[in-house]
């Protein structure tokens, strides 16, 4: 078994015990739960009178320190829970893969709420963790946003001084780490890795990695091809956002993307609101957990590329970047 991947097991275990010990003495989960990993809310509204609402079905539910009971249309179906760090973590039942929510609207992505004190890009080395790390046919990548992947695995992370925190669908584990130059030494449990930057190629890479020399590895994968879509909508009382972004991938190893969003809201006796527009097209080709582009307005670039099932209807789904994108014709699931 790799040296990181030990990094993520190991602690694993002591995770669950502890979080065992917490649920056992608070298991109300009542309240709004928003999940928007998927380009869209994905609601679960559990009310303190055990009604609610989940994916715009009504449903009742019950609890247990470990299980959410969530009865619809007459069914009833059994997801197991972790409640930590104001997320809740469902699986099992009818999920293809754990999807964790974030308490009330602001979610976005299986993200936490960090604190103020917690910088993703953290400098507490005097180097930055923000970049694509490789070695021993390992790749991690950390993004500024605060998202990451551990060789095509999706994670959330924060730092805070000389600590790297880790979320991932088991639970979240602290690594300290150092950047010397272009290495990233992760140290937890007894076990050291080190990585240098760059993609397993040898190019070295920023945020996901703008590859250098244009050198266009990987080749053509015939199933991604078609549209697909993100979209985000939401709102209050008096404003409202719309946000899609669109990529329509060609047989021939070109794309077109397209993206427009719209901020309307009432005030000052009358509506307001502004719109915007972007567009660009080029080529690209996928390399295992990787898909290089060429693009017309910022040429060469690579970024993490992953294939995911909607862990609700099953529709196939990308994941370029952190961003996940549905197909927006009917497509049969990864299998």
């Amino acid at each position: 078994m790799k040296t990181i991947l030990l990094l993520f097991l190991l602690p694993t275990a002591i995770f669950a015990q502890i979080g065992s010990k917490v649920q056992a003495s608070k298991t109300s989960l009542a309240g709004k739960w928003t999940n928007k990993q998927f380009g869209f809310a994905m609601i679960l509204q559990l009310n303190a009178d055990g009604s609610g609402m989940f994916d715009e079905e009504k449903i009742t539910y019950t609890t247990t320190a470990t299980t959410l009971s969530v009865k619809q249309d007459g069914e009833t179906t059994n997801y197991k829970y972790v409640l930590q760090n104001g997320q809740l973590t469902l699986s099992g039942g009818d999920l293809d893969a754990p999807i964790t929510f974030s308490k009330g609207e602001a979610a976005t992505s299986t993200a936490s709420s960090k604190p103020a004190s917690d910088t993703p890009s953290g400098k507490s080395n005097g180097s930055s963790i923000v970049g694509t790390w490789s070695g021993n046919g390992e790749t991690m990548i950390f993004q500024a946003s605060g998202q990451g992947s551990y060789n095509g695995v999706g994670f959330q992370y924060s730092t805070s001084g000389n600590n790297v925190s880790i979320t991932g669908s088991t639970g979240t584990t602290t690594l300290q780490y150092a950047v010397n130059g272009n290495y990233l030494t992760l140290s937890g449990n007894g076990t050291t890795a080190v990585l240098q930057k760059g993609t397993a190629n040898g190019a070295t890479s920023g945020s996901y990695g703008q590859a250098q020399g244009g050198n266009t590895g990987g080749g053509i994968d015939q199933s991604i091809v078609g549209k697909w879509c993100w979209a985000n909508t939401s709102s209050t009382s008096s404003s409202s956002y719309n946000s899609t972004k669109c990529i329509v991938i060609n047989g021939n190893g070109t794309y077109e993307y397209y993206a427009e969003g719209s901020i309307s809201g009432y005030g000052g006796g009358g509506y307001g609101g502004s719109n915007s527009q972007s567009s660009d097209r080029g080529t690209w080709k996928v390399e295992g957990n990787r898909i290089h582009v060429q693009s017309q307005a910022e040429g060469y670039k690579v970024y993490s590329f992953e294939k995911r099932n909607h862990p609700k209807n099953g529709d196939p789904m990308i994941v370029i970047d952190g961003d996940t994108y549905v197909t927006y014709y009917k497509k049969a699931p990864w299998r």
